[in-house]
Parts: structure tokens; C-alpha cells; sequence
């Protein structure tokens, strides 16, 4: 059994306390979603600072035991994507049972909002669609990354558009609306090539229409998600021209973290430490088992379609990311989508940064 991590309670209340004081003091903050609650919800039952170092695995475990997630089931959320396949692993692997924990998958398709509604304790999404909200008064922390890439801009094959250069003045289609996760990747692609948002005309369509909306000439471009524009891709009928997937500039950088609910880390931080690391060791047997990762999925209902074109997508993100790789793309995302306006440019940055984030050390378990 593995040493509980040094100053681990301590190092959580001081990054959510400063994070629930910022919340609470952010432009624009909802005041129905509820200021996240102060650090005072930490169990006094919990290590105190400079404790957990010298504590054994027994008084571990009883911290743990101490805690109101341990008497109960923990619904985690999952909404049947590929990009959340360590968390149905975790399930089906017996990952989270091997760290003592009593977990529930819970289908939400929204799992930002099944958070915020109480209806699930945490789920996996992505950095793109989850900060904004954040400043915004959603309460959630991030623990863990899951994998690399997500989303490719694309234009029809025998288009002349093949970079954001060519299409500068035109259409760029996006899904999930005007601010959602593929507009804000959008954004994240053209400032990379030198360009801003006024550079480009956008208009949101459903995903599932985007090559037809590339055929008809309503766009030049749509950027959408990569398990859609994969079969597109394969089928010859679309190009990639920017990826987050596969371009240098994006390609090691963190798509998809853990979201854990403050007032579930705040009440339970010894809980939320071995969730996420019984994510972290799916997400490293991912990478490892790719081809069994899509049959468990599909015989277990988690996924539809084929085992091929699972494993395609599975093959193009890296599902072996590093603590440091992670916090660097929630940290390069935050102060880019700040100079872009994608969230208030009068935040302070470095504060958020520790409010959104909560590393736990989980190096130990690639050994």
C-alpha cells in the first residue's frame, strides 16, 4: 500500500481556500449557481498541516474512512465518449475498487451541468468547455489529466482552403455554440497562426452536419471533434488543416481532465486523491491496451459502432500524460484564453490557476 503524499489536506485546503475566495469575488459570477464553500468544510477529522507525512497506511485509511464519500456510492460521470474511455475502464477494470472506493457510472451527456446540479461528484471533459464556467461561478477542481487531442479544423479534400491563411474573411463553422468547446479550440488554432477572431466569420452547426455545410458552401472550415472528423478523413472526403491532435504546437498538450465537484474535494480530499489516481492508472492501462480498451467498451455498451474504428481513435491521443504536461496546458489555456477574451481579461490569472488546479502526485504509479 502505497505512503500517503506529503502535506496532502494541507496543500488542498490552502489551494481551495484561495480558490473559493476567488470565486466568490469574480466579474460576473452567478449568484444561483452558489459561491464555492469555504475551506471550513475540511473534516477536523483530516491530517493537519506538517501530519500526513508521518501518518502509516492504517491512519490513511481511517482518514479516509473518516470521510462521508467512504459511507456511500460515488456517481461518476460518463458520457459514452471516447475521450472519457479511462473512467469506463476504471469502472470495468476494477481500478476505483481497488482503491476502496463504491462507484456508480452515471450517464449524463452534460457532465459539467450534472455536476453543478449535484447529480454526479465528477466526471472527465474538456479544458476548452470547462474554464469559462469555472469563472463563472461553477465550482469544480481539476486533479488529473486524461489524454492528449480532441479536435481537427477541416476543409472538404479538393478544396483550395489548406490552411486558416486561405480562408481568412470567410466562414469557420463550429458546433456547440457561440463561446462552447470547439469555438473557444477555434480560437486557441487561429492565435496560433497569427490571427483573431475578427479575422473570421462564426457560425455554429450541429456537428453532424458540418460536411454538409463544407459541400454547400456555407463554410470553408469547421472544427469539430475528432471522432467525428476521423471517418470524414478516412473517407477521403475532408482534410485536416489544424489539429490539436496531431500539430506540434498542440499535440503533447492536455485535451481532457478530471473535474471533481469543491464541495465533494473540499469534504473529501483523501476520496478525491484515490479517484484520481484509480483514473490515472486507467488512463496509463489505456494507452497500453487500446485494442482490449475498445472491445471492453463495446461489449459493455459504453460506446457503439465498430472495434476498428475505436481503436483508430483511441491510437490518435496519448493517453499517458504527465502532471507537469497537464498543469502546463490548463496554464497556457487560461492566459491565452484571457488574451483572446474567451474569459474575463481583468482576471487574475495566476490566482485562478491555483483555484482550477489540484495536483496530486501520481508519478510513482508509472513504475
Amino acid at each position: 500500500m502505497r505512503k500517503p503524499q506529503r502535506g496532502l489536506v494541507f496543500r488542498l485546503t490552502a489551494v481551495l481556500l484561495t480558490g473559493a475566495l476567488l470565486a466568490g469575488s469574480l466579474t460576473g459570477c452567478a449568484s444561483n449557481q452558489g459561491a464555492p464553500a469555504q475551506s471550513s468544510q475540511v473534516g477536523t477529522e483530516q491530517p493537519q498541516p506538517g501530519e500526513s507525512a508521518n501518518l502509516t497506511p492504517e491512519q490513511y485509511e481511517a482518514a479516509y474512512q473518516a470521510e462521508p464519500a467512504a459511507k456511500r456510492v460515488i456517481h461518476i460521470g460518463y458520457n459514452g465518449g471516447l475521450c472519457q474511455a479511462p473512467i469506463a475502464i476504471a469502472q470495468e477494470k476494477g481500478f476505483f475498487e481497488a482503491e476502496g472506493l463504491n462507484t456508480e457510472l452515471t450517464r449524463a451527456e452534460d457532465t459539467r451541468d450534472a455536476i453543478v446540479g449535484g447529480k454526479i461528484d465528477t466526471s472527465a471533459g474538456m479544458v476548452a468547455g470547462w474554464l469559462k464556467p469555472i469563472t463563472s461561478g461553477v465550482d469544480l477542481v481539476f486533479t488529473v489529466g486524461l489524454h492528449t487531442g480532441c479536435a481537427s479544423a477541416i476543409a472538404l479534400a479538393d478544396s483550395p482552403i489548406n490552411s486558416f491563411a486561405d480562408a481568412k474573411g470567410k466562414v469557420v463553422a463550429i458546433n456547440g455554440g457561440i463561446g462552447g468547446i470547439y469555438h473557444n479550440i477555434a480560437y486557441r488554432l487561429i492565435a496560433h497562426d497569427g490571427y483573431v477572431p475578427g479575422d473570421f466569420t462564426w457560425k455554429d452547426f450541429p456537428a453532424e452536419q458540418a460536411l454538409q455545410v463544407l459541400q454547400k458552401g456555407e463554410a470553408s472550415i469547421a472544427v469539430l471533434a475528432d471522432q467525428l472528423a476521423e471517418k470524414w478523413v478516412q473517407e477521403g472526403l475532408v482534410k485536416r488543416i489544424r489539429s490539436t491532435t496531431l500539430d506540434e504546437d498542440f499535440k503533447n498538450g492536455t485535451c481532457c481532465v478530471l473535474g471533481i465537484s469543491g464541495d465533494f474535494i473540499r469534504e473529501n480530499p483523501v476520496t478525491a486523491e484515490k479517484i484520481t489516481r484509480a483514473i490515472y492508472k486507467a488512463s496509463l492501462w489505456v494507452e497500453e491496451n487500446k485494442e482490449e480498451t475498445a472491445q471492453i467498451l463495446l461489449d459493455n455498451k459504453h460506446i457503439s459502432g465498430s472495434v476498428d474504428y475505436a481503436v483508430d481513435l483511441l491510437k490518435l491521443y496519448n493517453y499517458n500524460v504527465t502532471n507537469d504536461g497537464t498543469e502546463k496546458s490548463i496554464y497556457d489555456s487560461i492566459d491565452e484564453y484571457k488574451a483572446l477574451g474567451v474569459i474575463d481579461q481583468n482576471l487574475d490569472a495566476e490566482t485562478f490557476k491555483k483555484q482550477v488546479w489540484h495536483r496530486f502526485e501520481l508519478e510513482d504509479l508509472k513504475n
